[in-house]
């Protein structure tokens, strides 16, 4: 198809041609025209010039233009043979004909070159358009890549940051700012941790959120803890493991999440979990980042536990779980400082187990460590928050009551004499009846510094045991 600026130039020259070809034969002059071989030459140029314009007219119009030319212009050969009286002229009536046929043969043969091209420009296109469909997808592609290198190079970052943690408040505190900064998805950041003596979930650490209303976890943390696998739900409405009758508050906090287990050796540790209001918000590479990041979490929490353990048992005794001798006295020195400064008082009570000889001779050294664990508890269900437990030698125990006067450091020491007193302890199905003496002193009128109380709470307590023991010895 010829396009419209061509066909006005082709069926301008066609008209202009036609114009002026007729315009100059019709006016030869007739009584020149055999005379003169120029006018024969000019004239039989004319008359062939129509083919010319029989030619454009047909690719500028068609073919029924074309054939119209082509016999307007033999009828004006025609007329021009009747006008100088001669018929030679004739003849050039003849290739008008073959020209228009000619013409003919050439638009179909333009036609079919249009039509080749046209299927040429389509499969051009739709390959042009293919191309540009791959370019798009490459570099979605390639975005991608760089988005997942972005969260796997911040994982490096992870790593080393969990590596120089020890503390599990600082942990949990790192675990909430790492996942958020590794998915960095909007939503809810919640940590649940094992509590190994009634085997339950407990909230430690959430993020992006005011308040947890299932500190326990729900069904769905409850889930992962029972199958020990990751979870993810597009909509927790429409998920078909999950009965809608279970969550009908929850939907109003969350639509979608993710949760993976934090595991250390065979046992579940705690659950790691991320939830949004919006639905279809996670994927499945969100998920896997989020077990990565379980599984380090996982080590580093572990490792926290084997430090508080060894932390413990460095100021621990390992048999009776009360504060070692060394722990003790330096604290007791803190205490006196922090005691002096707020102009304060503070008791010691130094503590002695009756005839705890004659128990292991009796009923072996095993008893006497029965005794002593006995002790041990009794001590701890009765100090206050904030007092201090300590194994101080054999079957000796020490016990530092911060910030309460002598006085009260009497009626403590008096009400632990009793309790010991009426609660025996079983020795090889033997029923013991233990007793304890006690040694107290006060600060600062008994002494101004902790070696000063040590010492004078341990006279008296001598001084309890040379009194016939069972007693408190306040001075």
């Amino acid at each position: 198809m010829t396009p419209p600026s061509k066909k006005i130039v082709l069926g301008a020259l066609s008209i202009t041609s036609f114009v002026l070809s007729t315009f100059f034969l019709y006016n030869l002059p007739p009584d020149h025209i055999l005379a003169s071989p120029f006018y024969l030459t000019a004239a039989g140029t004319l008359i062939f010039s129509y083919n010319i314009v029989i030619i454009f007219a047909w690719l500028a119009f068609g073919a029924a233009f074309g054939l119209a030319v082509a016999v307007l212009s033999a009828v004006f050969v025609l007329l021009l043979n009747l006008r100088t009286g001669l018929t030679g002229y004739s003849v050039f009536t003849l290739p008008f004909f073959f020209t228009a046929f000619l013409g003919f043969l050439c638009q179909r043969s333009r036609d079919k070159l249009n039509d080749s091209y046209r299927l040429k420009l389509e499969k051009l296109g739709e390959d042009i358009n293919v191309l540009s469909n791959d370019i798009e997808e490459t570099r979605k592609g390639i975005f991608s890549v760089e988005e997942k290198l972005k969260r796997y190079a911040a994982l490096k970052e992870v790593i080393d940051s969990f590596s120089t943690q020890l503390l599990l408040d600082d942990i949990t505190k790192l675990i909430m700012e790492k996942t958020s900064k590794t998915l960095a998805k909007p939503g809810r950041i919640l940590l649940f941790l094992v509590d190994t003596e009634k085997q339950e979930l407990m909230l430690s650490a959430s993020q992006g959120a005011r308040r947890v209303a299932a500190k326990k976890g729900d069904l769905f943390d409850r889930w992962v803890l029972k199958n020990r696998k990751s979870l993810i739900i597009e909509d927790i409405v429409t998920d078909f493991r999950f009965s809608t009758d279970s969550h009908g508050e929850l939907k109003k906090i969350f639509r979608s999440l993710i949760a993976t287990p934090l595991v250390s050796g065979d046992k579940i540790i705690g659950i790691l979990r991320m939830d949004s209001p919006r639905e279809f918000l996670y994927s499945q590479d969100d998920l896997r980042l989020l077990d990565i990041i379980a599984d380090l979490s996982a080590v580093s929490i572990d490792n926290a536990f084997l430090y508080a353990r060894t932390q413990e048992l460095a100021i621990r005794d390992s048999l009776t779980g009360l504060a070692v001798r060394r722990y003790f006295l330096e604290r007791l020195q803190e205490e006196v400082k922090r005691t002096a400064m707020k102009k304060s008082q503070m008791s010691l009570l130094m503590l002695d187990i009756d005839h705890f000889k004659v128990y292991n001779d009796q009923f072996g050294h095993a008893a006497g460590d029965i005794i002593l664990k006995h002790l041990a508890r009794t001590m701890n269900a009765m100090i206050k928050e904030g007092d201090i437990v300590a194994r101080y030698g054999g079957e000796e125990i020490v016990i530092m009551l911060c910030g309460r006067a002598k006085i009260d450091g009497i009626v403590e020491a008096e009400a632990i004499r009793k309790a010991v007193k009426e609660s025996p302890v079983t020795l090889r199905r033997h029923t013991a009846d233990v007793t304890v003496s006690i040694g107290i002193a006060g600060y600062p009128e008994d002494a101004p510094s902790a070696e000063g109380l040590i010492r004078i709470a341990d006279e008296r307590l001598y001084k309890a045991k040379a009194g016939g023991r069972d007693r408190v010895c306040p001075a």
